[in-house]
């Protein structure tokens, strides 16, 4: 089972059993360690939804409910990361989640409250060993691919992204993680090219078939990243 494959299973289910699971936990002390602070997390996230939240959180009571809508659109299993997301924002407000509609009128907005409600989630280390195809076959439904690897590989996930079925990326960055949204196209967000706020910078390119948001530490060169992005993205639409 190579890295990729195994980060995606555990983040779905760190407790699984399932015997090809625990045998690469056995044979590996960085995966058992992995799954040893994922398991600890899940204990958090029990403890911590029994916490009354603050009253200030709209936007991100917005965030978590868009989130959530999508889960319950797609019938998945739990996803850890995206339960990661309910600690902060385990509240009910009146929605419709079954017309989820967008609630951000810029993509730098909307990067930016995702961005931060699950950026301590994930590790700092990133793999560079996963498989190009396995990393592919993730994006399938945004009809997108890549021609060579990006980086050290942290997370591949897919997110609800303002309403939108996206993907979410994570890779090791020089200072912090590196975040990428691959978005398909959309009328309702406006594209800003570049923005930030007081330690997040971002830059969001449009295609023709859909858009990439790139966000990293303000020291990050994510010019490079978008370069590289540009290199290999191909769109089979």
């Amino acid at each position: 089972m190579d890295d990729l494959e195994f980060r995606k299973r555990l983040y779905s289910d760190p407790a699984s059993q399932d015997q090809d699971m625990i045998d690469a936990i056995k044979q590996d002390s960085k995966r058992a360690s992995l799954a040893d602070e994922l398991n600890a997390f899940d204990d958090e996230i029990l403890t911590a939804m029994k916490v009354e939240v603050p009253e200030n959180l709209a936007s991100q009571l917005i965030l978590r409910q868009s989130l959530h809508a999508h889960q319950q659109t797609k019938k998945k299993s739990r996803i850890h990361l995206a339960m990661a997301a309910s600690v902060a924002f385990a509240v009910g407000i009146t929605v419709n989640f079954l017309t989820a509609s967008p609630v951000y009128l810029n993509v730098a907005d909307y990067s930016l409250a995702h961005y931060h409600h699950e950026a301590a989630n994930f590790e700092k280390t990133g793999d560079v060993q996963y498989s190009l195809a396995n990393f592919n076959s993730e994006m399938n439904d945004l009809n997108v691919s890549f021609s060579d690897k990006l980086g050290k590989l942290i997370s591949i996930d897919d997110c609800y992204f303002d309403g939108m079925d996206s993907m979410h990326l994570v890779f090791e960055g020089k200072y912090d993680n590196v975040t990428v949204f691959i978005v398909p196209k959309s009328e309702h967000l406006k594209f800003t090219q570049q923005f930030n706020d007081e330690t997040v910078q971002g830059v969001a390119r449009q295609y023709q078939q859909g858009g990439v948001i790139i966000m990293g530490d303000k020291k990050e060169t994510l010019e490079l990243w978008q370069k590289k992005i540009d290199e290999t993205i191909e769109w089979s639409i």
